[in-house]
């Protein structure tokens, strides 16, 4: 485990199983002591095994340290907004970039660890694939609950900022560890200092830099994290060349859509969840996103920065990557082409399974028109009535 993770476990131990008074899990709840009797254990083994892992890549693997990455594209924005379908349109496109599949995320973020596994699938595909069997049948077990909410599996492309567990710079930790603190994360290029700054970006540097090491230098990395919104112009700083798509969202439909997932995710790791403290840090987080995407679009030039707007994707995904390639200067491939035409014909049919309202989660309307006025009167969207 990295030095922060050590500093940080007293505290992450505490509110693990600790209720919190006005915190994420404020009440004590057996459900919650005994999911994280089992989370902890599988938390610290895997950590220390990936942390193995990328020790050995400093052994064996020295020169990814000398992998240049040039003009990654990564999709950022407000969350619930198509930023998975955005990734998932532009990661088809497997000529032009590379991007993270959850496996590597979870099991496998060294490059050695990435070696061993595709050696074990080889030697596992010539006596008729029983561990690849047993793999799908315990994964459409365990993520088939989410797919009305985030469709995912084990080779999927998925959000890389899960490889900065390690040092805590993923916002999702809240989720099982409650800890408060790392809501700091949500503005961050606000809050943060330089020296934080800089450790976070260079440590993902290197996450990037292992992947194209093993997937080829000669691709475009790709990634799709909303989290990293405000992380943006940190970013922007770390890579200079590097060219951001920002999706967004009427806050109508954003903001109950991503309390209404977040709530599915806390219900997991306690029965005594604290929704008014939830509702109120997602709320006033994804005012800073929404500022930080708009500032962004005025600041940064077209050729680095796109923003989409979801309905636009959801209704023409086709003309939507089209006019991305074109304002970022890439060319489109004949096998590019022919998916962006069978996700054309499919976006007309598509309705989703994740039901909510604004009212049903007892969000006041009146705050929404209030904290994202500005939204409204940018972009034209309709206030809550």
């Amino acid at each position: 485990m990295t030095w922060i993770l050590i500093t940080r476990l007293p505290r992450l131990l505490r509110y693990s199983f600790l209720p919190q008074g006005d915190g994420p899990y404020h009440r004590f709840s057996i459900q919650r002591v005994v999911v994280m009797l089992m989370f902890w254990p599988v938390f610290i083994v895997l950590s220390l095994i990936n942390q193995c892992g990328l020790l050995l890549d400093q052994i064996l693997f020295p020169r990814f340290k000398q992998v240049a990455v040039v003009k990654p594209l990564l999709v950022v924005g407000v969350p619930r907004s198509g930023t998975t379908f955005m990734h998932r349109l532009l990661a088809s496109d497997e000529e032009e970039f590379t991007t993270m599949r959850l496996w590597e995320l979870i099991f496998a973020p060294s490059i050695s660890q990435r070696y061993f596994w595709h050696g074990l699938a080889k030697l596992d595909s010539l006596i008729g694939r029983p561990l690849g069997g047993l793999i799908n049948w315990v994964e459409s077990k365990a993520l088939s609950g989410l797919d009305d909410v985030h469709a995912t599996g084990l080779q999927e492309p998925e959000e890389d900022y899960f490889a900065l567990t390690p040092i805590l710079g993923c916002f999702l930790l809240l989720l099982p560890f409650g800890d408060p603190d790392l809501c700091q994360l949500s503005t961050f290029d606000r809050d943060a200092n330089e020296t934080e700054k800089n450790r976070l970006t260079s440590y993902y540097h290197r996450v990037i830099q292992r992947h194209l090491y093993f997937h080829g230098q000669h691709k475009t990395y790709l990634s799709k994290n909303p989290s990293f919104t405000p992380f943006l112009y940190s970013l922007v700083d770390a890579f200079p060349d590097a060219q951001f798509v920002a999706c967004v969202r009427t806050p109508n439909e954003a903001i109950p859509s991503q309390i209404s997932s977040i709530m599915v995710g806390t219900k997991i790791f306690s029965g005594q969840v604290n929704q008014d403290w939830w509702q109120r840090e997602l709320i006033n987080t994804l005012e800073y996103y929404y500022q930080q995407v708009l500032e962004a679009s005025e600041k940064l030039p077209a050729h680095r920065y796109q923003m989409v707007r979801m309905e636009q994707l959801v209704a023409s995904p086709m003309t939507t990557v089209q006019s991305l390639y074109q304002a970022f200067n890439r060319t489109i491939s004949d096998q590019q082409q022919a998916v962006l035409e069978q996700q054309e014909a499919k976006a007309r049919q598509y309705k989703s399974k994740h039901k909510y309202s604004a009212k049903g989660l007892g969000i006041a309307k009146d705050i929404l028109n209030e904290k994202f006025d500005f939204v409204y009167r940018k972009l034209g969207y309709e206030r809550l009535a």
